[in-house]
């Protein structure tokens, strides 16, 4: 059985444990108050920050290394399904982050980012109510499709392994 290279599997878990963790951030920072929520909400701008930088690595090791084949099993049809749905993974995965940083770089206010203690990052892109708003919109919007995309990734890496009997999983486990 073919597997990923150790590089594309520490970008796949890595990317997608932030990813979970910045859901569980959002979902908890949603009906707080605002002085509370900051709590929340400043790492969670710091690891979309670090899902963008390294969804971008993760597409530059991807162009410059093949991924393993698909076993033959895989339909004409669920191969293209799965690669539509790495796709759509890549897109949203660098326009969330950046739809979060123009919905808070954009509103006039907005503070730097602490990312991690180890630096701040200035996020402003200058006021503009209209950016704000479309940036807010779109990364609220976003969220369900990317959502329904890793549903649909761990349900069918499930399907393959436990139904098809095929060794997926281990594809890209560490």
């Amino acid at each position: 059985m073919a597997k990923y290279s150790k590089i594309a599997i520490l970008f796949h878990w890595l990317i997608a444990i932030l990813i979970g963790a910045n859901i569980l951030l959002a979902n908890l920072a949603e009906d707080l108050p605002r002085a509370a929520r900051a709590a929340y909400m400043s790492p969670h701008k710091a690891i979309g920050i670090s899902i963008l930088i390294l969804t971008v690595g993760r597409i530059l090791w991807r162009l410059t290394h093949r991924p393993p084949a698909l076993p033959d099993k895989i339909t004409g049809w669920q191969a293209k399904a799965g690669h539509s749905v790495h796709i759509l993974f890549y897109v949203l995965m660098i326009v969330m982050p950046l739809t979060g940083w123009l919905m808070i770089g954009a509103n006039g206010k907005a503070a730097p980012v602490d990312f991690f203690g180890l630096f701040t990052l200035d996020m402003a892109v200058g006021k503009n109510a209209m950016l704000a708003d479309l940036g807010h919109e779109g990364h609220e919007i976003l969220a369900t499709p990317l959502l329904v995309l890793i549903g649909l990734h761990v349900l069918g890496a499930l399907k393959h392994q436990f139904i098809d009997k095929m060794p997926f999983v281990q594809r890209m486990w560490p």
